[in-house]
């Protein structure tokens, strides 16, 4: 498997801000599917949408130093403000799906909780009946 990172010997060597272009449309790409699959509802390899995000990372933290004097560059700049928007839209979509599982986590604890209990103090204990 060839090395993005490396030119061929016959292919001239990526310009930086082409690369750091590309590298961003991928992370936006990447982080928009993983939005979607949450938003859908369908099974989905979240696992595998980590690996591919540590990556995206990885390839966005080799290309920083075409960052270090940002070139004025509408297409780059519209691909940040892009990324940008979609990173903050996963952040709320993946929010509602932590906290949805804490709501559920918190229900499965109590009703744990409440086999657990002898009922020492439950009205059925004591032989009465809940209220109708």
């Amino acid at each position: 498997m060839r090395d993005p990172y490396l030119a061929l010997d016959n292919e001239a060597p990526e310009a930086p801000l082409d690369g750091l272009l590309r590298a961003v449309r991928r992370t936006c790409a990447t982080i928009n599917e993983e939005t979607v699959a949450l938003e859908s509802g369908a099974a989905a390899d979240y696992g595998e949408f980590r690996h591919r995000k540590d990556l995206c990372l990885l390839e966005l933290s080799r290309r920083a130093p075409a960052l270090v004097n940002p070139p004025r560059d509408p297409e780059l700049n519209a691909a940040l403000h892009d990324l940008k928007d979609a990173i903050i839209r996963n952040q709320k979509t993946l929010r509602c799906h932590v906290n949805a599982a804490r709501q559920v986590s918190a229900i499965i604890m109590k009703s744990m909780a409440e086999e657990d209990s002898d009922h020492t103090y439950s009205t059925r204990a004591a032989g009465k009946r809940p209220p109708a």
